[in-house]
């Protein structure tokens, strides 16, 4: 089985088409309103809606889950997500309950948040998973693994080859960040680099956020270095 993806931008969040047989998979929606900008991205690539198989949704946050449903109906595509964020899902928002920032930056855009409409429709996954997830069955060569820390259920894409598909657990470039690292909202900040620590010993290298450009995963290495998450002489 030879992946192989393509980035579907829908507004400030990064959606992934793994592309495959027998079917493609798709990374995250988007926010509501915006499922025309995925399906007008098919179209205009020569790929059937009815190719796509598996919705992995990386964390059930407005901007992620969106265009969920919309998708779901058009696709027939199942829909993936942790256990752990089951209430998030249900409560059917994202606010100030479901998340918290991390920094001042995280503050100042959260209070911005606030005033836009971060409402959901509700669904309900055909796939809840509790830990790891093979792929090999939707034909991609790679799996997902639980990285909680933005949210409770947040998890992670990693193709064999080392891409690494992390929704939210970091960010890398305007307006976000001004490079790569934390993510400005989150759950548990020592979550999350317990959750690069995971990426670390689970071989990602090539990073793919949902806010920002790929980068390599030694400038996470770095940093949890320097907090004490990696001894210095590690293999990694």
């Amino acid at each position: 089985m030879e992946n192989n993806f393509i980035i579907i931008k829908v507004g400030v969040t990064n959606c992934y088409l793994l592309k495959s047989r027998p079917c493609n998979v798709l990374i995250d929606t988007g926010y509501k309103g915006k499922a025309k900008i995925i399906l007008d991205f098919l179209e205009n690539n020569g790929i059937s809606p009815n190719s796509i198989g598996l919705i992995i949704l990386t964390h059930a946050h407005y901007d992620h889950i969106g265009n969920a449903l919309e998708i779901k109906k058009i696709t027939g595509a199942k829909i993936l997500l942790h256990k752990d964020d089951m209430p998030l899902l249900n409560s059917g928002i994202t606010d100030s309950q479901s998340t918290k920032p991390l920094n001042i930056w995280g503050k100042i855009l959260l209070s911005k948040i606030s005033s836009i409409d971060t409402s959901f429709n509700s669904l309900k996954p055909d796939i809840i998973i509790e830990s790891e997830f093979d792929l090999s069955g939707y034909g991609i060569n790679g799996r997902i693994i639980h990285t909680p820390g933005h949210s409770k259920g947040s998890i992670s894409v990693i193709l064999e080859s080392g891409d690494a598909f992390v929704g939210d657990l970091a960010m890398n470039g305007m307006p976000l960040r001004m490079g790569a690292g934390e993510p400005i909202f989150g759950d548990d900040i020592k979550e999350i680099y317990q959750s690069w620590k995971k990426l670390v010993e689970n071989k990602a290298n090539t990073l793919y956020p949902s806010h920002g450009n790929p980068f390599n995963i030694k400038l996470l290495k770095r940093k949890l270095l320097k907090k004490g998450y990696l001894h210095p002489y590690s293999d990694y």
